[in-house]
């Protein structure tokens, strides 16, 4: 196969996939450029990159010399476009061909995509919403344990049950209800939400 930057035959090279079945790819031994064929670059385990990219530091971060500003697949001779999707790390320069679906990476982007996909493996911080929903549910345990939930669910069927306002779609006897009332009712209704996403998100 002939590499799309600098028209010279490319090398194979083998790395292991995500199940140890090998995958052979072509690499140019000029520009250092790597042809993945369609599913390739996604089969690819992790930590392969280092073993074909043989660069330090400051040659990976350096950009590669780019012999020709249009690039033709390999497989095809069909032209290379830029692939951009929102779920693809940012600033890592992928082309593909619109025919075979392959994927051209010039010098140290194989690198940069798998650093950029182990950064995505690492556990990220909680959000706001994630602390909410682990503090409703620690409340409905505790609830349960106490022997409250059965009153929990009662005052959550009663309020279900009550008769709403025309104009203000308020429970009719809103105005009575004591500011006590009124928080426990809160509370049932973050229990309850509480419930629902975890039978969604589970």
């Amino acid at each position: 196969m002939i590499c799309p930057n600098d028209n010279i035959e490319m090398h194979q090279v083998k790395i292991q996939s995500h199940y140890g079945q090998p995958v052979i790819l072509e690499q140019c031994n000029k520009c250092g450029g790597i042809w993945f064929d369609e599913s390739e670059l996604y089969r690819a385990k992790q930590g392969e990159a280092e073993k074909i990219e043989f660069l330090d530091s400051e040659m990976l971060w350096a950009p590669s010399a780019i012999e020709n500003s249009i690039h033709i697949c390999p497989r095809d001779g069909a032209k290379l476009f830029r692939f951009t999707d929102r779920y693809f790390p940012e600033g890592i320069i992928v082309e593909r061909c619109p025919v075979c679906s392959g994927f051209w990476l010039n010098r140290g982007e194989f690198t940069k995509y798998q650093k950029a996909r182990q950064e995505l493996l690492r556990p990220k911080e909680k959000s706001p919403e994630d602390i909410k929903l682990e503090e409703n549910i620690q409340r409905l345990l505790e609830l349960h344990q106490t022997g409250g939930a059965d009153d929990a669910l009662g005052r959550l069927g009663r309020f279900l049950s009550t008769p709403l306002d025309e104009n203000t779609l308020l429970p009719l006897e809103s105005a009575q209800r004591a500011p006590a009332e009124e928080n426990t009712l809160n509370v049932v209704l973050n229990i309850l939400i509480t419930i629902l996403r975890a039978f969604v998100f589970r």
